[in-house]
């Protein structure tokens, strides 16, 4: 399974499996493998890596996890690598009055929940793309009249591939 990480600041994607009492990790073109064990606390794991013993805490924090190593703790956020491309898509548009909704990966649409011409508040939903067997709704940022509706339902749509465009409303 692949996620994204990111920790102390430094983004990562992450592959990670687990088999039995191993572990692998694969970052950035770097390898590690340990034996694992999860203690009766279910937060707290031993881990065998290269030899050497260490004990892990994991623990829920706000909207990430804590994580202490040798007494030191550190939040990490973890997030799956459609929330990585969704958020990615939002951040690259201009803020030029015109919204484009870009479909984040390969998939099917599979909702449309607005025509040509009508009125939308920001957060509301706009179209539904299946992606990796997950339903995503995605959303506009901001309220606007809708301008194009660029696809249709069970169209098969490609990573980035424009879907609806929302001209924003004058203050």
């Amino acid at each position: 399974m692949k996620l994204w990480v990111t920790l102390e600041g430094r983004e990562a994607e992450v592959e990670f499996r687990t088999e039995g009492g191993q572990l692998w990790l694969e970052m950035e073109g770097e390898r590690l493998q340990a034996d694992f064990t999860r203690l009766p606390d279910g937060e707290v794991f031993s881990l065998l890596v290269e030899g050497r013993s260490h004990e892990v805490r994991v623990s829920p924090g706000n909207g990430r996890l804590d994580v202490t190593l040798n007494g030191m703790s550190f939040p990490v956020e973890v997030r799956h690598p459609l929330e990585k491309a969704l958020q990615r898509v939002r951040h690259d548009q201009a803020a030029s009055g015109e919204e484009t909704i870009l479909a984040p990966m390969p998939g099917l649409v599979v909702a449309l929940r607005v025509k040509t011409g009508e009125r939308v508040e920001a957060g509301q939903a706009i179209v539904v793309v299946e992606a990796m067997k997950m339903q995503n709704e995605l959303t506009c940022r901001a309220g606007g009249v809708v301008e194009d509706v660029l696809v249709a339902e069970r169209a098969s749509v490609a990573s980035g591939q424009a879907l609806v465009r929302i001209l924003a409303e004058a203050p």
